[in-house]
């Protein structure tokens, strides 16, 4: 036998006589009863994050502080926001590191669109835009138009301080020095470009006596910080600001999973259909109205600005103003055209042809485009060919109210909601035939349907744009320009046209595929701060980066 089952059968007759002990006398240990279950709570549903990369004013004012709660508990989620300029907000959302974007920026987000960052764009609120400056109002400009503000400010030198951030604020900032004919430069004393978000420039300009551009949101909910500034451009309410070039519009769009597959693009939506919502816009407009007598933003779209009081649109050009009311334009003669949208909805709209418009204010012949304005300060180029070639090219009655270009065939750019405004941009009226004037700082020749060419003030006025480009040596730059498709919009390439020449003043030429400029998003051409303009093709060779550039040849 095994030592190992030896062993076994030990143990089992011990344990056997121990249990035999065990019984003699002794009294049984109950047994305890089962313990009763007890309620296992149930876990909590795991709460979502949102990504919300938007605009320091909005969350400089407090307003995200004042909605956001009602969304996180309503909806589970933990909304993570992300306050930065516009430009770096857009930035974040092109590479999908944000899932909804809240900005204010109209043709940058417009272009967001287009490239199919977003799928679209809605209308979230509106404010406006305020010039602050010291009590004192050293450059007298209390109560002019901003583009007249900003040149008395540069002809006092006085400080001017800049968020210099790519914002919205500092887009539209730049927008107005170039309406003003001024390119403001690190080389200028008086003009501070701080880098920095709405609250702190304000601050900024608090301490130095500094004037400012700001939202009206930002200031008002900072005023008590603020002793020493007051608004001087802008008027006390949105109500009282006159200059409409401050409209500032906020749009929300959802980041496109198409581009970012990683984004939440369903809570994305159901954070713009939660803002958007009558109760949620309701309380947008409340906001502030308890603390200073009005809204900090409004709900919505801002309101359209008709040219004269009871004008729906008006067209303006070389010797040229003309207005009508709605009722003036559907008495011209209207036809239904029907237009496909990039979603492939087709819807009927009512309107008069704009060759029609231009018969009646007697646009000059010879014309080389049309620019398309929107109430909130939104334009597009279009050539003078593409428009007397249609057949089915309207200003429409949009069945949510106002007006709106409705130009089948031609790029979702051209059909512009809200529209005002057609300018009719060279021909009579212009200071020399073929729409170019003798003194032309820049021109198109070539094969284009008009040869145009524009003074320095002119290209100045027309919408820019803030483009970034690093050349050779590994420096980044900030340009202002106009992008080079709206000049060449103007122009009108022919379509067998494969080349643009760039000339520069001392006769230093560079060649570069039409198709490959046609397709940029950020070719500009800029302003020098010493006067002309250079090309700035971020992305391109360095030889068609061209300084002093007079004219563009298309062959």
């Amino acid at each position: 036998m095994s030592k190992k089952l030896i062993s076994l059968l030990l143990m089992s007759t011990l344990l056997g006589l121990l249990a035999a002990l065990g019984g003699c006398g002794a009294t049984p240990t109950p047994t305890p009863a089962p313990a009763q279950p007890t309620d296992v709570p149930t876990a909590a549903a795991e709460q979502e994050k949102l990504i919300l990369a938007t605009t320091t004013s909005t969350a400089d004012s407090g307003l995200l502080d004042f909605i956001l709660p009602d969304f996180e508990q309503a909806n589970n989620v933990d909304v993570e926001v992300i306050a930065v300029g516009t430009g770096q907000a857009l930035e974040i959302g092109s590479k999908g590191d944000a899932d909804v974007l809240l900005v204010h920026s109209r043709k940058s987000e417009d272009q967001f669109v287009a490239d199919g960052f977003a799928k679209e764009r809605f209308d979230a609120m509106y404010n406006d835009f305020v010039i602050v400056g010291p009590k004192s109002d050293p450059a007298k400009i209390a109560g002019m138009t901003a583009v007249d503000a900003l040149k008395a400010i540069a002809g006092a030198e006085a400080t001017f301080a800049s968020r210099g951030d790519k914002s919205g604020t500092n887009t539209k900032e730049l927008s107005l020095w170039s309406s003003a004919g001024i390119t403001p430069t690190a080389e200028m004393p008086w003009y501070k470009a701080i880098g920095q978000g709405m609250g702190d420039t304000l601050l900024f300009s608090n301490e130095q006596q500094a004037y400012t551009l700001s939202d009206r949101g930002t200031y008002l909910s900072m005023q008590d910080k603020l002793l020493d500034l007051a608004i001087l451009v802008g008027g006390q309410s949105l109500a009282d600001n006159t200059d409409k070039k401050l409209l500032n519009p906020y749009g929300v769009m959802a980041v496109n999973p198409d581009k970012n597959p990683g984004v939440k693009y369903d809570l994305a939506m159901k954070f713009i259909e939660w803002i958007l919502s009558p109760e949620v816009q309701a309380k947008i407009g409340g906001y502030g109205v308890d603390k200073f007598g009005q809204p900090l933003f409004y709900p919505g779209t801002p309101p359209s600005t008709p040219a004269p009081a009871a004008a729906a649109l008006k067209m303006t050009g070389p010797a040229l103003e003309l207005s009508w009311t709605e009722e003036q334009l559907k008495a011209l003669g209207t036809i239904d055209v029907d237009y496909t949208g990039k979603d492939g909805t087709t819807t009927t709209y009512t309107g008069v042809l704009i060759t029609k418009l231009l018969e009646e204010a007697k646009a000059p012949a010879d014309a080389a485009g049309l620019v398309l304005i929107a109430s909130d300060a939104y334009t597009a180029a279009v050539a003078m060919a593409d428009i007397q070639g249609c057949a089915d090219c309207i200003v429409a009655f949009d069945p949510a109210g106002g007006l709106r270009s409705v130009l089948p065939n031609l790029s979702g750019k051209a059909q512009v909601k809200n529209l005002i405004e057609v300018q009719v941009q060279g021909g009579a009226g212009a200071p020399a035939a073929g729409g170019i004037p003798e003194n032309a700082a820049l021109k198109i020749t070539g094969k284009v349907a008009t040869p145009i060419g524009w003074t320095e003030e002119a290209v100045r006025a027309m919408e820019t744009v803030d483009v970034q480009s690093t050349n050779k040596d590994g420096q980044t730059e900030t340009y202002t320009g106009v992008l080079i498709t709206d000049l060449l919009a103007l122009a009108g390439p022919a379509s067998d046209a494969t080349t643009l020449v760039f000339v520069a003043d001392d006769g230093y030429t560079a060649e570069v595929p039409l198709a490959d400029v046609l397709a940029c998003a950020d070719c500009i051409v800029s302003f020098r701060s010493k006067g002309g303009f250079s090309t700035v093709l971020p992305g391109f060779p360095g030889n068609v980066q061209v300084k002093g550039v007079v004219e563009i040849q298309v062959k």
